[in-house]
């Protein structure tokens, strides 16, 4: 009898939690956090063995910027808890975006303005 083995290595891609009633870090608007997490796993039978490189992120709603998490703080998330997330322990991952979202009227504009064309607000 033969028997063919399917094994693999993926990635995989959670939602964890969202932290609502936050100040954005690039933006100043007030928004939600939306945490989550990518892990590559080894799976035989489709069925995961182990994990690793396993990443924390933080996506804001307001201008869509994305973050990664302190390890420590996400392994918190992972734990169930709901900790407190600093701008110290996010760093920016997407500072070159196209486009950015006035924290006032939230409007997207190109990056090249130093005050919305909307509003006028300046742009930090």
């Amino acid at each position: 009898m033969f028997l063919i083995g399917i094994f693999g290595i993926n990635q995989s891609d959670k939602f964890m939690e969202t932290c609502n009633n936050t100040i954005c870090p690039y933006c100043g608007g007030f928004t939600r956090f939306e945490v989550s997490k990518r892990y590559s796993y080894f799976h035989m039978f489709f069925i995961p063995f182990f994990k690793w490189d396993t990443r924390y992120f933080v996506k804001t709603s307001c201008c869509k910027r994305i973050y990664e998490l302190d390890s420590d703080i996400g392994k918190q998330f992972d734990k169930g808890e709901n900790p407190e997330i600093l701008n110290d322990y996010l760093n920016p991952l997407n500072d070159s975006n196209s486009v950015i979202t006035c924290s006032n009227c939230k409007v997207n504009i190109q990056p090249d303005y130093s005050f919305c064309p909307y509003c006028g607000k300046k742009i930090p």
